[in-house]
């Protein structure tokens, strides 16, 4: 039987049902990548269309030019009761069996729409939590009562994030699946084409390059990963970093560089489109995160069995395991970061076997193949029976 769903009728061709995903918009960051690619997955199985609250942003562009719709609704600042209203009407428009909101505030806005147009079943997927938390208990009391009774099903994209949608949201855990994050890296760089690539980024096969790839946002904490880089050179001069992404703190942590002298031993990229080869370039990734959901950049350099050293927190230790696949650290410890890259810097055959476990891990959990074979399955489970298991 085939895997696609579709609604069937004795008068016409299949017809995909329509699913719905909402985002806050396409600019590039995990979140927003994770939705690209998901919905291009299923556009076979489903008429996929997205719409961005806020803005269209950087992929939008892309993923039209491929077929899938992007709508933008243009929030305006504060509560905007137009949001549930606009997207009721697009999911009118195609027919959605699905809306699958990505983050709380499209959830919230998702849920809301359904009194105006109750058809489609609502699924909340979080990525990840603000830094520091807020405890609000209105909105406990008010999802409670609103927004988790227009719902169906809830995911989050590690255990640490279900434990938050409890405590901060007015989830009850037991209601909360757990699907982690998956990426699909395509093939590796052969031996040649790294150090080709290495050089090209001003780097030499003899040095150890450390780095992180990702938004550069406050929540990523990169001033403890450029202060633990800084003490870790003192001890060793091999060691250089490379940072790939683009952000508000991108000035900040340009400035930061200056200030510890590092300019001519840190390669500062901005936005790559092709970050996925870069992160192959690295013998240690870090992870300096104040929080985390699941990290897709964690993911890809696990995947290019590079080994990595990250913060307790979030989703970190429930996907590094601590002396078997890198280096768990507590959040802000510069100390301990820089014991970890020391570490790694010293003793190749260490970071080879860890490495090698990374990307084992990687496989047995992590990949994007499993993880939408999850989401299928759960798209079946709110589809109709009809749907769900055509004539």
């Amino acid at each position: 039987m085939s895997t696609e769903l579709a609604v069937v009728s004795s008068e016409r061709s299949p017809v995909p049902p329509g699913l719905l995903y909402i985002v806050n918009s396409l600019n590039p960051g995990g979140t927003e990548r994770l939705v690209m690619e998901m919905g291009l997955a299923f556009r076979r199985e489903f008429r996929v269309a997205i719409v961005c609250l806020d803005e269209p942003g950087l992929w939008a562009t892309d993923l039209r030019r491929q077929g899938v719709p992007v709508h933008c609704l243009w929030r305006q600042p504060g509560l905007d009761l137009s949001m549930p209203v606009k997207i009721a009407r697009l999911a009118r428009e195609i027919d959605a069996a699905i809306i699958h909101a990505h983050q709380c505030t499209p959830w919230f806005y998702g849920a809301l729409s359904r009194m105006f147009h109750g058809a489609p079943k609502l699924l909340l997927e979080e990525h990840g939590r603000f830094y520091p938390e807020e405890d609000k208990p209105a909105r406990r009391r008010v999802n409670r009562a609103v927004i988790v009774p227009l719902s169906h099903r809830f995911v989050a994209v590690s255990e640490d994030v279900r434990w938050r949608l409890d405590r901060y949201e007015g989830l009850d855990a037991a209601r909360v699946d757990v699907i982690y994050n998956g990426v699909d890296v395509g093939p590796g760089l052969a031996s040649p084409e790294r150090l080709a690539l290495r050089q090209t980024l001003g780097f030499t096969e003899h040095d150890i390059v450390v780095g992180t790839v990702g938004r550069f946002d406050p929540i990523k904490n990169l001033p403890m990963f450029i202060e633990s880089l800084a003490a870790a050179r003192e001890q060793n001069r091999r060691i250089r970093g490379l940072l790939v992404g683009d952000g508000p703190e991108f000035g900040a942590v340009k400035a930061l560089l200056g200030t510890h002298g590092l300019e001519d031993a840190v390669r500062l990229t901005g936005f790559r489109s092709d970050a996925r080869q870069l992160v192959q370039c690295l013998d240690l990734f870090v992870l300096s995160s104040f929080s985390e959901g699941t990290s897709m950049a964690l993911l890809e350099a696990m995947a290019s069995g590079v080994p990595a050293v990250v913060t307790a927190v979030g989703g970190n230790p429930e996907i590094v395991v601590a002396g078997e696949t890198g280096w768990v650290v507590p959040s802000g410890a510069v100390a301990a970061l820089t014991s970890a890259v020391l570490d790694a810097a010293a003793d190749e055959s260490l970071r080879r076997d860890f490495g090698r476990a990374g990307r084992q891990r990687f496989e047995d959990n992590f990949t994007f193949s499993r993880m939408i074979e999850c989401y299928r399955e759960l798209y079946r489970s709110m589809m109709p029976s009809a749907v769900r298991n055509p004539a």
